[in-house]
């Protein structure tokens, strides 16, 4: 018969044994999941400024080139068009620079990528508006033979309210997104958006004699998967939603011609986590149903 300090020997053994191995299942498990944002997500956040707790930045430029092969139109009797757009989007990223004006350091990196895809756009009626898109394409770093396909699709929605001078509009989204590098873990992101658009006529402001009209946006995203941001310590700081103000300019009956551009809004937005870590300044040079 085994005596009870035997017992209690086997016990503690049995019960290190069991946090050892949960405590290395823990640790396999966090480096699976905590993974640093891959550059790869550039090209479907567009346009930006973007830092995490002041020690991780992106700049980031999105070239917005589209073909339009047929406008969206529905009919009084309820015959509807769809609207077809072909996307050559080309985006540039510099990754963990100090300041616009600073010199880029040896461990910082520059990025590019190509994602063309369709659009289409679909009238429900003269007030609702759905908006699908579908991209793949491939991006590298420059820096060394780091490449990735890149991928991303979704479907926008945009109501707008009747009114005589101040138009509001409600406008949802919902978005699947993700990277598949020449080596290394592929990885996804799934978004949900829902915010709100206010158009202010500003009839007394022209702009080669043509009016001027501002546009507000409130918009509120949720990342169905967390973005883990790796710090310097060793550490990762999960972001896991967005809000963002947004105020842009437009010409009301014609859009901005810049060269071959057609650049139908103007603006700049300001987003920011629920947790005050994540920052950014974006810049758009259309809606937010079309960009």
């Amino acid at each position: 018969m085994r005596s009870p300090r035997r017992k209690l020997q086997q016990a503690f053994t049995f019960l290190m044994f069991l946090l050892i191995s949960i405590t290395d299942s823990l640790a396999a498990e966090a480096k699976t999941v905590f993974e640093p944002v891959h550059w790869a997500y550039s090209s479907f956040f567009g346009t930006g400024w973007y830092q995490v707790e002041d020690t991780r930045s992106v700049f980031v430029v999105k070239v917005p080139i589209r073909q339009t092969l047929r406008t969206s139109s529905l009919t009084e009797s309820g015959s509807r068009k769809l609207g077809v757009e072909i996307r050559y989007p080309v985006t540039v990223g510099l990754h963990d620079i100090e300041d616009l004006g600073g010199i880029i350091e040896n461990d910082n990196f520059a990025t590019a990528s190509l994602t063309p895809g369709v659009e289409l756009e679909i009238p429900i009626n003269p007030r609702w508006y759905l908006r699908t898109l579908a991209h793949v394409g491939w991006g590298s770093d420059l820096r060394n033979d780091d490449s990735a396909w890149i991928y991303y699709a979704g479907v926008k929605s945009r109501y707008t309210f009747p009114a005589e001078k101040y138009q509001w509009s409600i406008l949802a989204g919902l978005y699947y997104a993700g990277y598949s590098p020449d080596d290394g873990r592929s990885d996804h992101l799934a978004v949900a958006q829902v915010g709100t658009e206010l158009r202010q006529p500003l009839n007394k402001v022209t702009f080669h004699g043509e009016p001027v009209d501002l546009h507000w946006t409130f918009m509120y995203s949720f990342l169905g998967n967390e973005l883990h941001f790796n710090l310097p310590d060793g550490t990762f700081d999960p972001i896991q939603d967005q809000v963002e103000l947004g105020l842009q300019v437009s010409l009301r009956n014609r859009p901005f011609k810049l060269w071959f551009l057609d650049i139908h809004r103007l603006g700049m937005g300001y987003q920011f986590s629920s947790d005050g870590q994540f920052t950014a300044i974006t810049f758009s040079m259309n809606s937010w149903f079309r960009k």
